[in-house]
């Protein structure tokens, strides 16, 4: 059997011609219908969080809008319960300005009463999602708790990432004694149950949305530094990061262009 190479034109015409890798992923993609449908999904939740954080929605997570535990919107206001109270005695108000020796300052206090006077604002009956014991709207409260949690995991994701990144690429390439205090640490965190290093932090640094991020970020740096630090290894005997470096921007550069893609 024989086989007929294309010409030199015609090769380089099929290799500029041939579909990238995000155009075959894409129209992969689209032929999912599953996938389409939660990428919308994830695309509502992002616009969500989005406007969560600009204050255009659960500005009011916190205020009381609603009465007491409010049932949800569809099924309608809780009927009302008798209770027993003291019955209210009817009749004119009995003057007793005239044996009250402190008669003199009721209109003082009446004139100082209106200055700390408040108004109740009507309260909902019903919510969306119901409401609380404080009447705080259910639905407002998750939104607002979406936007924290997403921010929380991108956040830590991101920190992780980057300190295993810089942790690997360093040890990976200089090897030694870098090397080895390098892994003698990742030893360190991978040697102590993750759940008693997230109490060691949390006891040092405290609580708040930052320090959760940074909790989180310093206990899952360990996967991605042993893997960069791998790709490293592979790479450094490798001719591009093995041939004379005139500086460090540029053989840092050469490795990271290597090691990174893959």
């Amino acid at each position: 059997m024989s086989a007929v190479l294309p010409a030199d034109g015609a090769l380089a015409d099929a290799l500029q011609k041939s579909e990238g890798v995000w155009h075959a992923a894409w129209r992969r993609f689209r032929a999912d219908r599953v996938g389409l449908v939660s990428l919308v999904v994830v695309l509502g939740f992002i616009v969500l969080i989005v406007l969560s954080a600009l204050g255009l929605v659960a500005s009011q997570w916190q205020n009381e809008v609603g009465v007491a535990n409010a049932p949800p919107t569809f099924m309608g206001p809780a009927v009302p319960q008798s209770t027993t109270a003291i019955e209210v005695p009817t009749g004119p108000n009995v003057d007793l300005s005239e044996v009250d020796p402190l008669a003199p300052r009721y209109k003082e206090w009446d004139e100082r009463a209106k200055e700390f006077a408040t108004t109740e604002t009507p309260k909902a009956e019903t919510l969306p999602f119901g409401g609380d014991r404080l009447g705080r709207d259910v639905l407002a409260k998750a939104v607002k708790g979406t936007e924290i949690s997403v921010f929380v995991g991108v956040a830590a994701a991101l920190c992780a990432t980057l300190i295993g990144t810089g942790l690997g690429a360093f040890g990976g390439f200089f090897g030694g004694k870098v090397s080895d205090f390098l892994e003698w640490v990742y030893n360190v965190f991978e040697s102590i149950p993750t759940i008693l290093l997230i109490f060691a932090f949390a006891a040092v640094v405290g609580r708040g949305v930052g320090s959760v991020v940074l909790i989180l970020a310093l206990t899952g740096w360990t996967g991605m530094y042993r893997q960069v630090r791998a790709e490293f290894i592979k790479h450094r005997s490798q001719s591009t990061c093995a041939a004379p470096r005139p500086s460090a921007p540029a053989w840092a550069a050469a490795c990271f262009a290597t090691s990174c893609p893959t």
